[in-house]
């Protein structure tokens, strides 16, 4: 598990409170133009921050999940059951997949099916 997420969402997390810190204090100088600037910048990095903590949460998801797959258990697939299929509507399946729909299955179902029909 990589803690390059985390980084970073600690990072917009610390850089959103020190604009909001800044935009504060340009409003009660009534500087207004800076002051949304600062706001604006708030609005980035929380959203940066919150995507990050999104992706975090998915890694220890899959991780967890994986872990318990290689001791012989069963898990129900994530939800959803990768990123990928979120995101094509359930078209297309990555390696990641914690449903029976995953790349790597998915080829060695057509490679059994190419050794049946050619043997």
């Amino acid at each position: 598990m990589t803690m390059s997420n985390r980084r970073y969402q600690h990072a917009a997390t610390v850089g959103a409170v020190l604009l909001t810190a800044a935009a504060i204090a340009a409003a009660t100088h009534r500087q207004f133009a800076p002051a949304c600037g600062f706001a604006i910048g708030v609005l980035i990095l929380t959203e940066a921050a919150l995507r990050e903590h999104r992706r975090h949460r998915r890694t220890r998801a899959e991780c967890e999940w994986a872990r318990r797959r290689a001791l012989g258990e069963h898990p129900a697939p994530l939800d959803p059951c990768c990123l990928l299929a979120r995101y094509s509507h359930g078209e297309a399946h990555d390696r990641k997949c914690t449903s029976d729909h995953s790349l790597e299955q998915f080829l060695a179902q057509v490679e059994a099916e190419h050794r049946r029909g050619g043997a």
